[in-house]
């Protein structure tokens, strides 16, 4: 009921537009009481006004008009405005890429999100920050926010990657190092292969590491992140151990390839060259589908795009 209100009200101000009315079924909608089990009032009418200037019913300056007038609508709306917004265009650029076909040449419905996201930016209405935060690159990158999509996913990962997987730790004596010592000497108990004999308790079940893996890090409170480069480094050291996926599922799997990939960074730019059994880990982890190979390339040196260029004019040099 409360979807089919606010669309109709929504079809009716469309088919008898003026401003005022505009700014009232915004203002209406916003001081709705929400209601957990419908959708937001609020979000429901910017969506049908974002739809219909995505079909061409609506131009995009006639919303941006009624959304900039401070008579018209409160300025105190404008920070849900302002996200609500973001969320759509979000939503609006999904649906015409998923409706997108090869008939489509003209990308109408998207050149008409893009008019409504530059009057926006050009109205200060929506904070380019707040897009570049909700947005997919690709959309970015269209909408003139950024200069390239891939350096600025690149950019994005590796930010993360430092932001939340770089120790910044010094003070061994108060990172609990007994708990540390007792997981290294734990993973050097892990089975390497049936008829392994590196256990010194005679360890030949993958399980009871893992069990005691776990109970040392809730003991100690160890950070996980750590624990899992330990662990990293406990399977590059003897790759038949990365078998034990028991082990590598303790860890939340959308760390994993930030955590590998800072590995991988750590040799960028050193007079060391990456080791070869990174690599092997790499490729082990890749074929049993711990990470995606997408997940680890912003990590690796030369990116794609150099990667072209060399093989261009490695092939250019070949044939002169």
């Amino acid at each position: 009921f409360q979807r089919t209100r606010w669309h109709t009200m929504s079809q009716s101000l469309l088919d008898n537009w003026s401003d005022e009315g505009c700014a009232a079924a915004i203002s209406e909608a916003a001081a709705s009481p929400a209601d957990p089990s419908a959708p937001n009032p609020l979000k429901v009418v910017l969506h049908d006004l974002s739809s219909a200037v995505v079909r061409g019913a609506l131009e995009p300056e006639r919303l941006v008009t009624v959304l900039s007038d401070a008579a018209l609508v409160d300025r105190a709306l404008l920070p849900r405005v302002q996200s609500d917004l973001a969320d759509i265009f979000w939503f609006l650029g999904l649906r015409i890429e998923a409706e997108k076909s090869d008939e489509d040449g003209d990308g109408a419905p998207k050149q008409q999100l893009l008019a409504l996201v530059a009057a926006l930016l050009q109205a200060e209405l929506v904070a380019p920050e707040l897009l570049k935060a909700r947005l997919d690159p690709e959309m970015l990158q269209e909408a003139g926010l950024v200069a390239s999509h891939a350096d600025f996913h690149r950019a994005q990962v590796r930010l993360n990657t430092r932001a939340l997987y770089t120790q910044q730790k010094y003070n061994l004596l108060r990172e609990g190092s007994e708990g540390y010592s007792k997981l290294v000497t734990e993973l050097a108990e892990l089975p390497a292969g049936p008829r392994d004999g590196t256990s010194t308790r005679g360890c030949t079940r993958a399980a009871e590491v893992v069990a005691n893996v776990q109970s040392l890090i809730g003991y100690f409170d160890l950070d996980p992140n750590r624990v899992l480069d330990l662990v990293l480094e406990a399977l590059e050291a003897v790759p038949s151990r990365a078998s034990h996926r028991s082990l590598v599922e303790l860890f939340n799997p959308q760390y994993l390839p930030h955590v590998l990939g800072f590995k991988f960074q750590f040799y960028k730019g050193e007079a060391e060259a990456t080791p070869l059994s990174l690599y092997a880990l790499c490729g082990l982890l890749l074929k049993q589908g711990a990470v995606e190979l997408e997940q680890v390339l912003p990590h690796l040196e030369p990116s794609l795009p150099k990667l072209r260029e060399m093989h261009a004019a490695d092939v250019a040099r070949q044939v002169a």
